[in-house]
């Protein structure tokens, strides 16, 4: 992982983003088909845009944990900076993202704050609780 350490954690950053707008479809398609069934479309994107940033934050957690979890197994060179540096570039994506979609900051700054802190705390969990075996 030593070359091209930034476009490597920009294209993981990217991968993790699709796994959790995946993951959270998969939530709504469980929750119109199975829990909440015969809406109007309206109530599936009000729950979509209710569930996704808890989605974003609990799943977020997971893989990020995970990943940090694996370079510490691992042994990767400078483990602590790609901990460091992995959740900064996803969030750095995700205010990309948001701007450019035009959301209101305002409606979102709180629970923006609280998903991608949970990502960070994955992370450093990931690391902190890791041990090396050799």
């Amino acid at each position: 992982m030593k070359k091209y350490v930034l476009l490597k954690l920009i294209g993981l950053a990217i991968v993790t983003m699709i796994t959790l707008v995946v993951i959270s479809f998969l939530e709504v398609a469980v929750y119109s088909y199975l829990i909440n069934p015969g809406q109007e479309q309206n109530v599936y994107e009000a729950h979509a845009n209710s569930s996704a940033p808890y989605i974003s934050g609990i799943f977020g957690f997971i893989i990020f944990f995970l990943v940090a979890h694996y370079w510490k197994k691992r042994e990767y060179p400078n483990v602590f900076r790609l901990i460091i540096l992995f959740p900064i570039i996803y969030v750095l994506l995700d205010i990309i993202i948001i701007t450019a979609a035009g959301v209101k900051w305002s409606d979102f700054f709180l629970i923006f704050t609280i998903a991608n802190a949970a990502k960070f705390l994955g992370c450093l969990l990931g690391y902190k609780l890791t041990n090396y075996t050799h």
